[in-house]
């Protein structure tokens, strides 16, 4: 067989024309095939966002209702503190508990008492005595009795504690006039420096024993001479209508 001379330079021919084919189909290629999609922002991966729960601001504590108290007004069975608009913020009977008493008037008084431990004579029991600048709390131990009750408050100035007034039921305060208070509600009266008058008196509480005053308990003002007050002074609870030694 002759072969073609040719031949041999066809094949590069060929070649190149086939290779510029296949170069522009891979570009057509290119050109056509579809894109890879971008990434929409929906499908990025979202930053994580550190939580944490709130802390609660705390409830600041309810004052104490003592703490308002303004006044102090001895009655013949309890003593009642009274805030700025005459509302009874604390009722305590002198007949209460000692330390539920004497914590009351601590926080009201703003101040703690001292304390003194009396003993007993031949005619007082052994006696306990809180005692704030112008205030004293006693507690005998005698016990549950008839004719005491658990505690006794003498009161001998008119402000004690944190500026804490003092006074009766009916205004009169320590160191007023006793005498002008005497003939007002119709006491006896006698100038001797001893004389006691009843400023209110509860209800009776047993037989009346002495013609002149009820057995029952009362706010007693007194002229008696102590040595933490100059005048007339408050003590209660007194049952004038029983003997007294």
């Amino acid at each position: 067989m002759t072969r073609d001379p040719h031949d041999g330079r066809r094949a590069p021919a060929v070649a190149a024309r086939f290779g510029g084919a296949i170069a522009a189909a891979a570009l057509l290629a290119s050109c056509t095939a579809p894109a890879t999609p971008e990434a929409r922002p929906t499908d990025l991966p979202r930053p994580s966002v550190a939580t944490s729960t709130p802390t609660p601001t705390p409830e600041p504590e309810p004052a104490d209702p003592l703490e308002a108290a303004v006044e102090l007004v001895l009655r013949p069975e309890r003593l009642e503190l009274l805030d700025a608009e005459g509302a009874v913020v604390a009722d305590l009977s002198y007949d209460a508990d000692v330390a539920a008493f004497i914590a009351a008037l601590t926080t009201a008084l703003a101040a703690a008492p001292t304390i003194e431990e009396h003993d007993g004579s031949l005619e007082t029991w052994p006696t306990t005595v809180y005692a704030w600048e112008g205030l004293q709390v006693a507690d005998d131990h005698e016990g549950a009795g008839p004719i005491d009750l658990n505690l006794a408050v003498r009161v001998t100035t008119p402000v004690v504690g944190d500026g804490l007034a003092v006074r009766t039921v009916t205004g009169f305060q320590p160191g007023d006039d006793a005498e002008a208070l005497a003939a007002d509600l119709g006491e006896p009266w006698t100038g001797s420096g001893w004389d006691q008058v009843r400023a209110e008196t509860g209800a009776p509480i047993g037989q009346q024993l002495i013609a002149e005053y009820e057995n029952a308990y009362s706010v007693a003002v007194n002229t008696w001479p102590v040595d933490d007050g100059d005048g007339s002074w408050l003590y209660a609870p007194w049952n004038f209508g029983v003997g007294h030694v």
